[in-house]
């Protein structure tokens, strides 16, 4: 395998897509947790549709059946925004364009009658091509989305993208597994939300290793990570956060401001929306994915990560 390549910024993912998928042969699939009719999403599909690979499947949360550009479907400004109901529809409009012209399409994890299952969604964001190339990250299909600072990482690894793969025909089907592979270029880890408490305390453990410093960066950061943080302070090991300085949930942003007091960790603020999620171990082991190993991705979502 090559080293991991981080591809920072939506305009450079997108150069770099456009080329992995204009070369597949066998397989394009994506995975991604918002997707909106905006030129982030039709960006997407033309890409989709250029491509000769046979099997091309987009799956989206259904998350995006409820929620377009950070507000309720289902709301005020519904009804008071004209540009919002245009956008809806240009959804609906470019996910059937996409279904007539062979890219399969499902929504994975309803939410259910009132919403009940509005907390359970599938948080993966990843591209796996030809079951060769993967991409694993933070990016969403949508305009805010690609204006924010973020990152995906281009890998190439038959194994890694053969587990992908089937991780990602697995959600297709309805199930959402919790487990881990440890292949040669390191270790994968595929989170169900619901019952991965198990599996994040043994993840945790590799931030557990670290001799001398830890740096993470990450949005919306909460427990568990904190304590696993806190345990560490007899150990003379360099924490540093990464928190964006304008954050779309104030909340975490209130939380990171107040722990900063207790002083365990140095607290960097980005300029602007971060929505960049990794951690790296004594600047040698690097973690990303799309968990922000918060008490949502926790108890609630599915997450995909990787250790390099």
């Amino acid at each position: 395998m090559n080293s991991p390549k981080i591809l920072l910024g939506s305009d450079i993912f997108k150069t770099r897509l456009g080329q992995v998928a204009a070369a597949a042969n066998e397989s394009l699939v994506v995975q991604a947790m918002t997707f909106e009719g905006d030129s982030a999403g039709k960006w997407l599909i033309d890409t989709m549709l250029a491509s000769h690979a046979k099997e091309k499947k987009l799956l989206i949360d259904s998350f995006s059946k409820v929620v377009i550009s950070d507000s309720f479907i289902f709301s005020l400004r519904y009804l008071k925004d004209s540009n919002f109901r245009k956008e809806i529809k240009e959804t609906s409009k470019l996910i059937e364009k996409a279904m007539k012209n062979g890219i399969q399409v499902k929504y994975t994890n309803p939410v259910g009658i009132f919403m009940r299952k509005y907390p359970l969604r599938n948080h993966k964001k990843m591209v796996i091509v030809d079951r060769e190339i993967s991409f694993l990250g933070g990016l969403n299909f949508s305009d805010h989305n690609f204006e924010w600072h973020d990152m995906m990482v281009e890998l190439h690894d038959q194994t890694l993208g053969s587990y992908l793969k089937a991780d990602f025909n697995k959600t297709w089907n309805g199930i959402n597994q919790s487990t881990t592979f440890k292949i040669a270029c390191g270790q994968l880890y595929l989170f169900n939300g619901s019952k991965s408490k198990t599996l994040y305390n043994e993840f945790f453990e590799h931030i557990k290793t670290a001799k001398k410093s830890i740096q993470i960066i990450s949005p919306y950061i909460s427990e568990p990570l904190l304590g696993v943080l806190k345990s560490m302070i007899d150990f003379n090991i360099k924490i540093t956060i990464i928190s964006p300085q304008v954050n779309n949930k104030s909340i975490f942003k209130n939380l990171i401001l107040s722990e900063q007091k207790k002083k365990y960790f140095q607290l960097k603020e980005y300029p602007g929306m971060s929505h960049m999620k990794a951690i790296l171990i004594d600047d040698e082991k690097l973690i990303f994915g799309s968990s922000n190993y918060d008490v949502i991705s926790y108890y609630f979502e599915q997450e995909v990560v990787f250790i390099s």
